[in-house]
Formats: C-alpha cells, structure tokens, sequence
C-alpha cells in the first residue's frame, strides 16, 4: 500500500482538523456518558428512593436523605422510612419535619412499628430509652419550635405529656422538650412545663429531679 504524502506546507493544517476531530469525538463521548448518568440517576431515584435515600446519608445530605425516605414511605407505605424521615428532617427542615410526624403518629402501626425497632436495637446504638418515646420528643420539640401561638405552645406540651409515661422513663418526650426549652432559655415556657410535671403523677426518679431542678433553675430567671 502506497504511502500518502502530505506536502509540509499543510501538515500542520491537517493535524488541526485532526485534532479538532478528536476532540469533537471526545466532547460527544462525554455528553452521552453524563446524559446516561442523569437518566440512570432519574431511574434509581424514581424506582429506587430507599437506595438514594442511604446513598445521600452516606454523603452527609441529611435534607436530601429525608425527602428520600418520604418518597420511600409513599411508594411502600413502610412507617419506617416516615419515621425516618421525620428524624432526618427534624432541626433541618422543622415544617416538613411536624407534618410528617403528625401523619406518623395517626398512621395504624405506629406503635407496632417503634416496638419492632426497638427489638432490632443492639448496644451500640446510641439512642436512650424507646424509638416511641424519642420519636414523640422530637415531634414535641419540632412542634415548639414552630410555635408562634400560645395554643402552639399547649400543643407541643400536651404531646410531650401525654406520651412520657408515668415511670418517668429515661429519655421521655417531657424530659425532651424540658431540655429543648431550657437550651433556649426560655422562662415562661419552663415554667409551663414545671407545673405541668409537678401536677401529674410521675415517678420522681433520678431522671424526674434532675429536670425539675433545670426547669425550677430557668423558670426563675
């Protein structure tokens, strides 16, 4: 096969196009390989949300992972990832977080549900005292600090109360929003909360004396 020549005088000139070719090739490789990675990411996400929803959490997007988690709970009616929702959106995102607590405690099942995860908790969890308890104090604490009403304010209480058991467990809703309340500092509703803890029949364990004594601290001031 013969050879082909190129005159020296249009050498360079055919290395350009050459060059431009190639780089033409390699922009259009590109563009389909990220329209591939879009619509497969569209796919997952659609198909999929329980996936996104750990993939995001690993990457620290908790926001994104609650939004995942309620697409999840949509798409399987599965109380767990709602539940999980509304602890990723909870201090994130408190609006979505209160409505999507309010969907999960009137949803049959909620307290199936926290039971079965409670059976599924080792030692290494970090959490205190029930997944029903902690689940109601930070739907408690989300619901104070989105009040702007007094009646808000009764409701986040009435919550909290209603669902910390007479034994006084550790980490109970009541014991949840005391300590909300009295990181903001804020008097008049420590003082609410003590007379609605003084008031009811609790066991004054360790647990009871010690939020007493912060909320009589607060109240005070």
């Amino acid at each position: 096969m013969d050879k082909i020549i190129i005159p020296e005088g249009q050498r360079s000139r055919v290395y350009d196009i050459m060059r431009k070719l190639v780089l033409k090739t390699a922009l259009i490789t590109l563009g389909v390989v990220l329209v591939l990675a879009v619509a497969a990411f569209g796919v997952i996400s659609l198909c999929a949300p329980a996936v996104m929803c750990d993939f995001t959490l690993s990457l620290g997007m908790e926001s994104v992972s609650a939004d995942y988690a309620y697409q999840e709970y949509q798409r399987s009616d599965d109380l767990a990832y709602l539940a999980r929702s509304v602890e990723l959106a909870a201090g994130r995102n408190d609006a979505k977080a209160e409505e999507r607590f309010d969907l999960l405690y009137a949803a049959e099942g909620f307290d199936e549900m926290c039971a079965a995860r409670d059976a599924q908790q080792t030692s290494s969890d970090i959490r205190l005292g029930s997944y029903h308890d902690y689940l109601c104090g930070v739907g408690a604490c989300v619901k104070y600090r989105l009040a702007d009403t007094q009646e808000e304010y009764e409701e986040a209480l009435a919550l909290a109360l209603a669902e910390t058991d007479t034994s006084f467990p550790v980490a109970n809703p009541l014991y949840m929003l005391s300590v909300e309340a009295a990181s903001a500092d804020d008097a008049a509703f420590c003082a609410s909360l003590l007379e609605a803890l003084q008031d009811a029949s609790f066991t004054q364990n360790t647990g009871y004396t010690n939020i007493e004594t912060i909320l009589k601290e607060v109240a005070s001031e």
